[in-house]
């Protein structure tokens, strides 16, 4: 009935909804290859140590070639990226003006399809972050009738590192021993935060490959010894343990590169098309990048400006999943479940396709059976779970004791893992 569609809805919306807020969200269709990098390194939430001179990148392609102004302003959120509404601007930030104007800006060269490269880095002379938690970095834009709109926004963290963090991981699980699963243990030392109750005023949330719609958030400490909190065999902590991710490299607009089939030009665009996919069986060994994506070109410039977009063509051969919607994921899509990554059932073809407008370069990337009926994507349907699977795991660290006024990110730590047999 009407009523009970109504109802699942909103129940799949309430499921979905504190998920979103976390995500890099591009709402100008024209915004292509949002890049973000750590000291080159490119990340899905950057994190810089505050205090320590550290910055982190953030660079954009506008495929409406006419020159366009930007400007970016900053939020503090909450741990869980709500907007936090106690603090003033100048409580967390040194700024110039609450709104800047977005500087750095360049022309793509000899390339078939014409964008404009945009880059800005955090912090910088005109704003720099004055305490620690979670950051929103939003980008406005002007639409065709110089209208303001808000063009992308994007998250990072500013952590202080006081409270140490050890990591391990293991395939012996609560679950299963040495086959789908990952399971981690963890320590964190709140001794140099000075909270009286650390079960309660600090809190945790760990993320697989940067991804949002699987995370442990505030999972229950399953120990404390004076003012250390543990995990340990927490069940919170275990996680399905995918496959190494696939990957394709073009940089030409001639030859087909690796995992490339071929390429054909169609006026005005360069088409490549994939080697097609299939669901694996089994384990894959591969030294992955996890996601991340790297522009490159055959011509001897600056990829940032001379790389060209090409429509890559994805296909997954397999029969259709009833039970869920497949999307292509990667650093590079922001692990978002947006209509524009979704993949189309072909019959005739049998397989599911997709077609990107890609910058050229090296991709990595995965496919997530979502379920149609909500709850996390999968891996397992396409990609497979296999304890081997080397997983990059990141670990936030937020406290709050009573009477503060913000969220702030203590500690946070980096590891991946991998089972290698002797």
């Amino acid at each position: 009935s009407m009523s009970h569609k109504i109802i699942s809805i909103l129940c799949l919306l309430l499921l979905t909804a504190p998920l979103r807020g976390q995500q890099s969200k591009i709402y100008d269709a024209d915004l292509r290859t949002l890049r973000m990098t750590v000291n080159g390194k490119a990340c899905d939430f950057p994190v810089i140590t505050l205090g320590k001179g550290e910055s982190f990148d953030l660079s954009f392609d506008d495929l409406r070639h006419d020159y366009r102004r930007f400007t970016y302003r900053l939020e503090h959120v909450a741990a869980d990226f709500q907007t936090d509404e106690g603090l003033f601007d100048n409580e967390y930030m040194v700024a110039d003006d609450s709104e800047l104007p977005l500087e750095g800006y360049t022309q793509s060269m000899n390339t078939s399809i014409l964008y404009n490269h945009y880059s800005l880095s955090i912090p910088n002379a005109d704003m720099r972050p004055l305490i620690s938690g979670n950051y929103r970095l939003i980008i406005n834009g002007e639409d065709e009738d110089d209208q303001p709109m808000r063009a992308l926004e994007v998250y990072f963290g500013v952590t202080e590192q006081l409270a140490p963090i050890t990591l391990s991981a293991t395939t012996d699980t609560e679950i299963d021993r040495n086959d789908a699963h990952q399971q981690l243990t963890l320590t964190v030392d709140c001794s140099n935060l000075g909270v009286r109750d650390a079960a309660t005023d600090v809190k945790i949330v760990v993320r697989q490959n940067g991804r949002y719609d699987n995370a442990a958030v505030d999972p229950r400490p399953t120990g404390q010894m004076g003012q250390v909190l543990k995990w340990e065999h927490s069940r919170e902590l275990i996680f399905k343990a995918g496959n190494e991710f696939r990957k394709f490299e073009q940089t030409s607009t001639r030859y087909p590169g690796m995992h490339v089939d071929r390429v054909r030009y169609k006026d005005p665009y360069y088409f490549a098309l994939l080697m097609p996919d299939a669901p694996r069986r089994n384990y894959l060994y591969d030294e992955d990048q996890n996601g991340a994506f790297v522009p490159r070109s055959d011509r001897n410039g600056d990829p940032d400006t001379e790389a060209d977009y090409m429509w890559m063509l994805f296909s997954l051969e397999m029969p259709p999943l009833p039970d869920h919607d497949v999307y292509v994921d990667g650093i590079w899509t922001a692990h978002d479940f947006t209509p524009a990554l979704k993949m189309d059932y072909e019959p005739e073809d049998g397989a599911y396709e997709l077609p990107l407008l890609l910058k050229q370069g090296y991709y990595s990337y995965q496919y997530l059976a979502v379920p149609k009926n909500g709850g996390p994507a999968e891996t397992r349907p396409i990609e497979g779970d296999f304890y081997q699977t080397e997983n990059r795991y990141d670990v936030f660290v937020y406290s709050r004791k009573p009477g503060e006024r913000y969220d702030r990110l203590v500690g946070w730590r980096q590891g991946s893992f991998c089972i290698r047999h002797k």
